[in-house]
Parts: C-alpha cells; sequence; structure tokens
C-alpha cells in the first residue's frame, strides 16, 4: 500500500517543481519509522533531489535509532525506478550517539528489486561498510569493517543480548568480510572472513593479544553445515571444550611462537543440534602436533555417543603435546604429573563408544611419574590392538625402566592382536637389580574397554637383598628375593597376585600371599596381603640395626595387612621363638632395654641390680604381637600376665636369665615407628 501511494506521489513529480509528504508511521514485517516526511524536489529532465526524516527508526532485535536523516542532492526518478546517489545520511543512538555515512540507493517502484549501499559509516575510530539487496527470489547482505575496536563492537551489540555476559576486559580490533543470503525472515547462507589483530578478552574461554583469520561457508538450511580454514598467527588463547571430569572443566591452552597454528574442519549439524558429522577435522601445531579427525557423534544434555570415529595423531614433542593436550583431562587421575620426550604417532578408531583399533608408534620416548611410581627411558617400536582374526604383529623396546624405587633393565618384547586382545609371542628377560624377569605369559583381554584385563605368569630369580634394599632405601638386609608371579591379573586399576612371592631373607624366609593393590597406580592405593615368616635368624636381623644383639630364631605372621598411600591402617600381626627352635638364645643388655621400651618400659628385677654387670642373658621365648586399628597398636606377648604381658621369657641352659615383660597394653602407631627409629635415644609413648 505504501508502494502504490509512493508511486503516484513520485508520478506527480513530474509535473510539480517540488513535493512534500508526511506519513506517521511506515512499518514493514520488523521494521518501521515513525513521524516520517519525504520532500521531493524535480530538477531537469529525470533528475531531483531527496530529502527523508524520520523521527524513529526500528529495526530487528530491538534495536532503534532516532532522528533519522537522509540527503540526496543527486538522484533520479523514472516511471519505473528512483536512485539516489552520493547521498549521506545521519541517524542518533542512545549509546553510540551520532552516525553518519555516505549512502547510494536504486529501488524499482513495483517493489521487484532494490539495493542500498552504505559506506564509510562512523563506528569509534573505524568504519563499515554494508551493501543490501533484495529481490522475489530473496535478499543479501554484505559487510565489511576494517580495524573495528572491539570495545565498541561490545558496546554496540551488547543490549541486544548478543555478546556473552560472562566477558570482560575486551581489547583489539577485528576486521569482517561477509555476506549473507536469505529469503524473506530465513537466513540461508553465510560466506566470509574474519581477521582479528593484538585481540584480547577474559571469560570462560579466553586471548591475550591473538591474532589470526577465518574463511567460513556456512549453510543454514536443513541444519547447519559449515566450512572453515584459518590459522593464528600470534599471542595466545585458552579454550574449554565444554566438558566436566570430576567437577573441573578442563582446557586448552595454546600459545604462538615461530609458526603460526592452522586448523580447518567440515562438519554438519542438524537442526536438533544433537547430530553432529565431523567430515573432517584438521589442526596443525608445528613442533608440536598435528591431527586429523573423522566422527560421526550424537550430543546428549549429560553425554555424547560416539557412533563412529577416525583419529590420525603425530605428537612431534611428546613433552608439550602431553602439558597442552592431555595433562589438562588427567588432573583427577593418577597420571596428572609426568614429563615426557619423544615422539609418537597414533591412530585409532571407535565405533559405538568402544575402541575398535590402535597403533600406536613411539620414537625414543622418555616418561617419568612426577609421583615417582613409574618411569620408562628410550621406548621405541609400535603397539596395535586389532579387532580383526587376522593376527597383526608388533613389537616394544626400551632402555631402562622402573617401577617406584626399582629400577628395570632395558628390554623387548613382540606381541600379536587379535579380537582385540594382544598376546606376548616373545620376552627378552629383564635384569632387575641382580636378578632377572622372565614373562611366560602376558595376555590383554578387551583392550580399550571399560573392563579390559591385563594377565600376567613369570617368574623373578633371586635379587640379592643387600641391593634390593639399598635400592628401597631400606636398612641393609642379607639373603635374596624370588618369586613366582602366577595369575597376576590387572583390572580397572586393581592388581591382584593368585600366587605367592618368596623372599629369602636373613636365612629365613618371607612368603606374601593374597596380594591385591586397589587403584594401583592411582593417589590413594590400597594394599592387601597376608605375610607368613618362618625362622628368620635374629642375630643377622639385628646386626643390621642399632637395636643389640639378639641369637635365635623368629617366626610368625602378619595376616589381614591393609596399606593406604603405602602407610599400615590394619593388620594383625605375631611374631615370636618357633616352638621347636633348639639354637642358641642370647640377648645382649641393649637389645633388653630396647624391648623394655617397647613392651612398656618394666623390666624383670633379674636384669637389674649386679646382673647389669653383663653384657648378655639367657632367655626362653621371644615375641610379641600387634593389632593395628585406628592408628592404635594393640600389643602382646608369648604370654599374659594379670598387669600386662611377656616379651622375653626367662630360660635357657646358662645364668644369668633374663625377663622382660609390658605393662601398657597399647601405642600408637606414630610413636612406635618413630621410637623404633631413634630408640636408643628415646623412648615410644606406652599407654
Amino acid at each position: 500500500m505504501y508502494i502504490l501511494l509512493l508511486w503516484f506521489v513520485l508520478q506527480a513529480a513530474f509535473a510539480i517543481d517540488q513535493l512534500g509528504l508526511s506519513l506517521d508511521r511506515i512499518e514493514y514485517h520488523n521494521v518501521s519509522a515513525d513521524d516520517v516526511a519525504i520532500e521531493l524536489i524535480y530538477g531537469s529532465e529525470e533528475s531531483i533531489s531527496l530529502h527523508i526524516n524520520a523521527s524513529r527508526l526500528s529495526l530487528p532485535s530491538s534495536l532503534v535509532f532516532d532522528q533519522l536523516v537522509i540527503n540526496c542532492k543527486s538522484g533520479s526518478l523514472s516511471v519505473t525506478a528512483l536512485r539516489c546517489s552520493k547521498g549521506s545520511f545521519e541517524v542518533h543512538h542512545q549509546d553510540h550517539g551520532k552516525i553518519t555515512g555516505q549512502i547510494e540507493m536504486i529501488y524499482q517502484l513495483n517493489g521487484t528489486s532494490g539495493q542500498i549501499t552504505l559506506t564509510d559509516i562512523t563506528a569509534g575510530e573505524s568504519d563499515i561498510a554494508a551493501n543490501v539487496t533484495f529481490d522475489n527470489s530473496g535478499w543479501s547482505l554484505d559487510l565489511q569493517t576494517n580495524q573495528l575496536d572491539l570495545v565498541w563492537l561490545r558496546n554496540a551489540i551488547e543490549p541486544y543480548e548478543i555478546w556473552p555476559g560472562d566477558y570482560s576486559d575486551e581489547s583489539g580490533h577485528v576486521d569482517v568480510d561477509v555476506t549473507i543470503t536469505g529469503s524473506q525472515l530465513n537466513m540461508n547462507h553465510i560466506q566470509g572472513s574474519i581477521r582479528v589483530h593484538d585481540t584480547s578478552f577474559y571469560g570462560p574461554n579466553a586471548a591475550e593479544e591473538l591474532s589470526g583469520e577465518v574463511n567460513f561457508d556456512i549453510g543454514v538450511k536443513d541444519g547447519w553445515h559449515i566450512k572453515a580454514e584459518g590459522m593464528i598467527s600470534g599471542g595466545s588463547v585458552y579454550v574449554e571444550p565444554g566438558i566436566t571430569l570430576d567437577n573441573l572443566r578442563p582446557g586448552i591452552a595454546l600459545e604462538v611462537t615461530d609458526q603460526p597454528l592452522s586448523f580447518a574442519f567440515d562438519v554438519e549439524l542438524d537442526n536438533t543440534l544433537q547430530q553432529l558429522d565431523v567430515r573432517q577435522f584438521d589442526f596443525d601445531q608445528p613442533g608440536v602436533m598435528s591431527a586429523r579427525v573423522q566422527a560421526e557423534i550424537t550430543l546428549g544434555e549429560e553425554e555424547m555417543n560416539i557412533h563412529s570415529a577416525d583419529v590420525a595423531l603425530t605428537a612431534t614433542d611428546g613433552g608439550q603435546f602431553y602439558n597442552t593436550w592431555l595433562q589438562p583431562f588427567l588432573l583427577n587421575t593418577q597420571f596428572n604429573m609426568i614429563e615426557v620426550a619423544g615422539d609418537f604417532i597414533a591412530n585409532l578408531r571407535i565405533n559405538a563408544n568402544e575402541l575398535r583399533h590402535l597403533d600406536l608408534q613411539f620414537n625414543d620416548v622418555h616418561a617419568y611419574d612426577g609421583n615417582d611410581r613409574f618411569h620408562i627411558a628410550g621406548l621405541d617400536g609400535s603397539f596395535i590392538i586389532n579387532e580383526s582374526a587376522t593376527p597383526a604383529l608388533s613389537g616394544l623396546s626400551w632402555q631402562g625402566a622402573g617401577i617406584y624405587r626399582l629400577d628395570i633393565g632395558a628390554g623387548k618384547l613382540a606381541l600379536e592382536s587379535t579380537d582385540l586382545g594382544v598376546n606376548i609371542v616373545h620376552w627378552e628377560d629383564v635384569l632387575v637389580l641382580d636378578g632377572v624377569l622372565h614373562i611366560d605369559a602376558l595376555n590383554i583381554i578387551n583392550a580399550g574397554k571399560p573392563d579390559m584385563t591385563v594377565m600376567l605368569d613369570g617368574s623373578l630369580s633371586p635379587i640379592a637383598m643387600p641391593n634390593f634394599t639399598q635400592a628401597m632405601g631400606w636398612p641393609i638386609m642379607s639373603g635374596n628375593l624370588t618369586g613366582a608371579i602366577k595369575g597376576l591379573t590387572y583390572k580397572r586399576g586393581n592388581l591382584q597376585v593368585e600366587g605367592q612371592i618368596d623372599i629369602g631373607v636373613f636365612d629365613g624366609n618371607v612368603i606374601i600371599r593374597n596380594l591385591h593393590i586397589e587403584e594401583l597406580f592411582g593417589l590413594v592405593p590400597v594394599m592387601h596381603a597376608d605375610i607368613d615368616i618362618h625362622t628368620l635368624d635374629l642375630e643377622l636381623l639385628t646386626g643390621r640395626f642399632d637395636f643389640g644383639k639378639i641369637q635365635g630364631r623368629l617366626g610368625g605372621k602378619i595376616h589381614k595387612l591393609e596399606l593406604q598411600a603405602w602407610q599400615p591402617v590394619y593388620f594383625e600381626a605375631e611374631l615370636a621363638t618357633p616352638l621347636d627352635d633348639t639354637s642358641r638364645h642370647r640377648i645382649s643388655q641393649q637389645a633388653v632395654d630396647n624391648l623394655g621400651y617397647i613392651g612398656g618400659g618394666s623390666i624383670n628385677a633379674l636384669s637389674s641390680g649386679f646382673l647389669q654387670i653383663f653384657k648378655e642373658y639367657s632367655y626362653g621365648r621371644l615375641g610379641i604381637g600387634c593389632r593395628l586399628y585406628n592408628g592404635v597398636c594393640e600389643l602382646s606377648g608369648v604370654s599374659d600376665t594379670e598387669d600386662g604381658f611377656i616379651i622375653v621369657s626367662r630360660g635357657g641352659l646358662l645364668p644369668p636369665w633374663i625377663e622382660v615383660k609390658g605393662t601398657g597394653h597399647s601405642i600408637t602407631w606414630t610413636s612406635l615407628v618413630e621410637g623404633l627409629k631413634t630408640i636408643t635415644t628415646n623412648k615410644p609413648e606406652i599407654r
């Protein structure tokens, strides 16, 4: 209706020199103008001057301008079209003040098409150019900015709830060159480029002095089809991928040094924003890593399902790759403090959220656990997990390794994989101190699945206890450490050994049974075991400590042992002279005094008075028991008395005889340990 009215007015302009028109309101869809005044001044032939004023111009998204003025001194009017050349406009905004620019326009009077070009639009210290065209088939918008200030941009769009509210301290400039096409009020296609210069912002994601560019092509029909490629040429950026792990939101921090980071992707997202098809995603961080990903994913509110995914990764700097891409996601795991060096290649395939193929290639990789639990040096070779029934062969070698304080020598093995399982086909024995670790069988079942299981059978040939105890930082002990590793199983972070470990030490044996460890590589591993002790030579044992000399044999048990973070929290221990021990039973004065401290500080009178001139005494049996619970050790001995227990009983063939009695019934574990460490100078607390 308004177009028809304007056409009649324009026709009348041919017959008169000047025409004015006033309208209270013009409205079309979401665009309106109030108090509109149009003035036409007719010149020679078809030339005209056009002046338009409006008190208010309202655009979509609640964008409102006041005092619109358009002056077009060079224009033309024909029976078919209105043209404006070299025009100017001025408008006011409550937040941005006066905005000016140049305008050119052509409008077909039948309403079928038109074009408006705006240039030199003031935007702070920058300018904006825009071109709008429309016809019966649709519309298009071309928009260009040059060095647009990011602070000005935020102030311009923040009132319309476009700018995210949890960001602050923006700075820098941005160039935009974009073309948007659509039909009616629908947007169909976006194409263009964005460049940022020394840009900074802070929020869930952040950037400092970031420079880079991205070129994109976005289809918005029947979902979103996005193609983009770009690079980051300077500065640093921090990005959170939007996932939560144990109440932590991990993020990736990237900093450009010598060469720019580059990326390219081609993805499709359906109208529900749930079905994501990553046709291709490439990322290159020179000197650190490059990756290519293809995937089909369903996005849910609480989880995502990976229908299929193929990942190809090359890490040229294993240390930087771990620090940047792995460590943020491992902060609440047992692998949160690892120093890595070397390079590796990884190729994996996932179907239905489960690993179906893995191929790892290692080149001189070194890894050291910051929690001192394990390390490996000079790792080379490949490790393959294969879902096919046809065996895939791989092999690994290393120059050295270690678990906790125990160093392991160089080694080499060959593997084969079928049906998501891995079996060892060749093993070269590995030195463990002066002993040898031999593996008879190694099997990995359901590799890559939550119930992945590792089973191992092998043996450990004798390791000299002096070497072992020195490596562990313990007092030096004699004897040998041997073990048959039968039925060792690792599953869901837990380790269990069906066989037993036999330790030959102090001319006797210590046997460890029922060993299992929960969260072996966790921050707080929990170990359970039963330990049996057979006929240790006390003279050899006490000779390794500043405790005092004792002759005789010692046996017993430490059952229901539980360690948390390798510290004892519960056990039931009984250590005593075997009933059938026929060896000589002698004990020194120093050992008597120290046993007295442990047993409660009360020593039988047979060791006092003139007997103190003797350096050694005879005894019948020696023994002490402890049930550790809640940090307190409940004490016992070889027999009970009315007010305590006997630690050392009277006996032996030759005088002088000795008896040591404990009068207390419990001692704090901390006091007992500290007392054993400094037993010659400090008495433990007995209660």
